[in-house]
């Protein structure tokens, strides 16, 4: 224990010997840290709160009342499984999602036009736009350079996170300009919104869609019987006979079963619209996005702190081991004055 102390002992002392050269290395450090966090250019920051809907609810529409030819069961409709919150940001970062978010005009200088991203983009960067695009004459959706590295660009400024314990998403977007933070940001949201929307509400959609080609296609069908069956009626007014009895019974019935799948497809369809309602938006906007005023990087004072750390931490770890490479170097055998392994506590 008394060789603990010893020791220790004898490196503060060293230390504080050397307390000039550790001063130094701070000082040093810290100029480098100061420099750094003026040169390093200012960005702002524009956040939003979304709230999630996790309910897992299941519905099921269904075509029923008509013919069993025409039945359709269009299944069980499960939310949540649909898209879930984990996919929201894979659904931000897709290239249709991005493509669509640079080209929107966002925001403008005063008097002039609102321009695009991308145009921000290009007049930042100062080079003109390649429009040539490799997958010209194909299917597939395709980038040209310029486009591909301002998404590279875009993606590096964007975060978002979504906490499901808590049902929210947040959202941040850096950029070196406030407005342009802030108009970006409002942008993901609404687009976000919309994206999500009509995720949740596609398979409802399609049902809704499908009813209402079978509503109008019932419709015309029972236009037509209705007029054969009054012109049939007005052409036999005051003639009575077993055919005209079984030709018009024939017409009649014709006419009550298309009125019936008329009638039924009439609350099939109202069903769907509603099913399409209940499934409108998931996102709910909790905190909007406000221009942010002051820049939240480079963090100035914790660039400093961390620098004037790290020149301290050099700065001995100089002085200790500097006699260790001077007698490696002159050939000498290193003394064990200052074991450092030993170094504990002082009791």
């Amino acid at each position: 224990m008394e060789n603990e102390e010893i020791d220790l002992i004898e490196v503060l002392a060293k230390l504080w010997r050397r307390k000039r050269m550790i001063v130094w290395f701070v000082l040093i450090f810290m100029t480098v840290g100061l420099v750094v966090a003026f040169i390093l250019p200012r960005q702002y920051t524009a956040r939003c709160t979304l709230g999630l809907e996790m309910e897992d609810k299941t519905t099921r529409i269904s075509v029923e009342g008509m013919s069993a030819f025409q039945s359709m069961n269009l299944g069980d409709v499960r939310h949540s499984r649909i898209v879930s919150p984990s996919m929201y940001p894979n659904i931000l970062f897709s290239v249709p999602f991005q493509k669509e978010l640079i080209y929107t005009p966002l925001f403008g200088n005063g008097s002039e036009k609102k321009i695009s991203f991308y145009d921000y983009y290009l007049q930042r960067e100062g080079v003109v736009g390649d429009g040539r695009n490799l997958a010209d004459g194909l299917s597939v959706m395709s980038l040209t350079k310029d486009e591909e590295r301002c998404l590279t660009y875009l993606e590096k400024q964007i975060d978002i996170q979504v906490n499901a314990k808590e049902n929210n998403l947040k959202l941040e977007v850096s950029m070196l300009d406030p407005q342009v933070a802030a108009g970006l940001a409002e942008q993901i949201q609404r687009m976000l919104q919309d994206y999500i929307t009509r995720f949740r509400v596609a398979k409802a959609q399609t049902a809704l869609e499908f009813i209402e080609s079978r509503y109008e296609e019932i419709k015309s069908e029972l236009e037509i019987r209705q007029k054969a069956l009054i012109d049939f009626r007005e052409n036999h007014r005051g003639q009575n006979s077993v055919k005209i009895e079984a030709q018009e019974k024939i017409l009649d019935n014709d006419y009550n079963l298309y009125f019936e799948l008329y009638a039924d497809l009439v609350k099939q369809r109202e069903k769907a619209k509603i099913q399409v309602k209940e499934d409108m938006p998931v996102l709910t906007l909790i905190e909007p996005v406000v221009l942010p005023t002051s820049p939240s990087k480079p963090q100035r004072g914790l660039i400093l702190l961390a620098s004037v750390f790290l020149g301290l931490f050099v700065g001995c770890g100089g002085v200790l081991i500097h006699p260790v490479f001077s007698e490696i170097i002159s050939g000498k055998k290193p003394s064990p004055a200052i074991p450092l392994n030993r170094m504990k506590k002082i009791s």
